[in-house]
């Protein structure tokens, strides 16, 4: 004999019912929103420029606190990035980036190409600061130095390169991911805007510059 279920046990089930669709519905939104934000993420990269810029003379101040002077390096390629030592996103793959790209150069390559760290946050990173920083991803000094200076001296560095930077506190400054290759001539003649620029690529780059000399 079958019980006919009474007017509370079908409110029961409807309510359940009703429940039991909700969540399902707030589920597929809730993954249906998800991919559409994951395809809006931007992979890492960064995306390659050919300019033809000219970069004016300066002198900063490296690891060693000596003076660096860039008309030194009339007949040498130079790869210029843009860091600071407390950033925690974009810095160290640029910085790792460019590692790779010294570890990519030949012995007499290393002659020829010079690489540059310079910092973005002068107010923390003084010579000291930067020797460790540098050591810390492996940088070898002989053709790679980290330079800091003055604020009015760097934001003409900055302003030249076309890098914006905003000091957002104490240890926080959101700057452009800019990795730049000068050529001999100092006229800057490729740029990488992201956090990752490829290093085969910016050997590539290097290697044309250096062929171009000889």
């Amino acid at each position: 004999m079958t019980t006919r279920p009474n007017k509370e046990n079908r409110n029961s089930v409807h309510h359940r019912f009703s429940r039991d669709l909700i969540f399902f519905l707030t589920i597929a939104f809730v993954i249906t929103a998800g991919v559409g934000m994951a395809a809006q993420v931007p992979q890492a990269g960064a995306e390659r420029r050919v300019t033809h810029r000219p970069i004016e003379s300066f002198t900063l101040v490296d690891q060693n606190g000596a003076h660096f002077d860039l008309e030194k390096l009339t007949s040498k390629v130079v790869v210029v990035a843009f860091a600071y030592t407390t950033c925690v996103d974009v810095c160290p793959l640029i910085t790792a980036a460019l590692r790779q790209t010294q570890i990519g150069l030949g012995k007499e390559e290393r002659t020829r190409v010079q690489l540059l760290t310079i910092t973005t946050d002068p107010e923390i990173d003084s010579p000291k600061v930067l020797k460790a920083y540098g050591k810390r991803y492996g940088a070898e000094f002989d053709n790679w130095a980290f330079l800091t200076g003055s604020s009015a001296v760097l934001g003409r560095v900055w302003k030249n390169f076309g890098v914006g930077i905003k000091h957002r506190g104490r240890g926080l400054v959101d700057h452009t991911p800019l990795t730049a290759i000068v050529d001999e001539k100092r006229l800057m003649r490729f740029v990488y805007v992201g956090p990752s620029p490829d290093p085969h690529a910016v050997l590539d780059d290097v290697h044309s510059l250096l062929k171009h000399q000889s």
